[in-house]
């Protein structure tokens, strides 16, 4: 007796394929499957989260469709959601990435809060460098919630230089964002002095790079990702120029690998650097404060 083949939907509402999505994802072994499916059908019609409960029968097309299923073919492989709907949300705001830069983490988000402390101590125009900014979340964040900030951008990749553009633009603050192609290893940009530093440099071990999640490993950009050394270098090249980069009363904002505050406080410090290390809500080191 031949066994029955599972009903298909004639037509595939909005409740139909999140329902499905959900169990899909999940016997694949991929994370947070609910709402992956529900960002994707999201993308693919252009609507609100809120809309998928409000408009739960609405039918899909067949280019819809079409759409969303080469979506879900991509995040099995274990491409980023991020890459596949081309945005993701960083401190309240949607920002546009794509394989050229990091996906934004939230370990990033207490550095912001940070920086925006400090800036808001203060009631005069700030200059600011970014270095390594990738898809621009740090700066156009800080300049979208303190006008009286402008910065200078600076990355060794032109798309991704082109992705903190677009994201510039999209929040507003196009204006104090000025891009700088090239490599921290190598130069300073114009303008130093600055009142602020911030870095989220690629502080990854290479030995440490087989180690990590495949989305991470295979698809994000290995050189935002490690230094090919030992993780420290771009910390070792701030050391080294931090009389010449940072204000007298400035502050540098750096990010940190989990373990690595006490290799990264001694290189400062041997520069005559204060250093204050700030812990993310895990109680994760994560972040240095530097002053001269």
């Amino acid at each position: 007796m031949q066994a029955r083949r599972p009903e298909v939907p004639a037509v595939w509402t909005v409740r139909d394929l999140v329902n499905w999505g959900k169990e899909f994802f999940t016997s694949k072994g991929i994370d947070e499957a609910r709402l992956t499916i529900e960002l994707m059908v999201c993308s693919v019609l252009s609507i609100r989260r809120i809309e998928l409960y409000t408009d739960h029968d609405r039918p899909l097309t067949k280019e819809e469709l079409a759409r969303l299923r080469a979506m879900v073919q991509r995040r099995v492989k274990h491409e980023p959601l991020q890459y596949i709907i081309g945005t993701a949300d960083f401190y309240g705001r949607s920002f546009e990435v794509n394989p050229s830069v990091l996906i934004p983490r939230p370990e990033t988000e207490i550095l912001v809060d940070l920086v925006l402390r400090h800036a808001r101590s203060s009631a005069r125009p700030m200059y600011c460098l970014d270095i390594g900014t990738g898809s621009g979340i740090i700066p156009v964040t800080v300049a979208a919630e303190i006008p009286e900030t402008t910065w200078t951008c600076m990355d060794i990749s032109e798309p991704a230089l082109s992705c903190a553009h677009s994201n510039a633009l999209r929040h507003g603050v196009g204006d104090r964002l000025m891009f700088v192609d090239g490599s921290f290893l190598e130069l300073l940009p114009a303008g130093a002095p600055w009142d602020i530093i911030t870095m989220n440099p690629p502080y990854i071990a290479e030995s440490d790079i087989a180690e990590l999640q495949p989305e991470v490993r295979d698809y994000e950009p290995e050189q935002a990702l490690t230094d090919h050394a030992d993780g420290l270098t771009f910390y070792r090249r701030f050391a080294d120029v931090l009389g010449d980069a940072l204000a007298p009363d400035g502050r540098g904002f750096l990010e940190i690998g989990h373990g690595q505050a006490r290799d990264v406080v001694s290189i400062l410090e041997s520069a005559g650097a204060r250093c204050e290390v700030r812990a993310d809500l895990a109680g994760i080191e994560r972040t240095v404060i530097v002053s001269r």
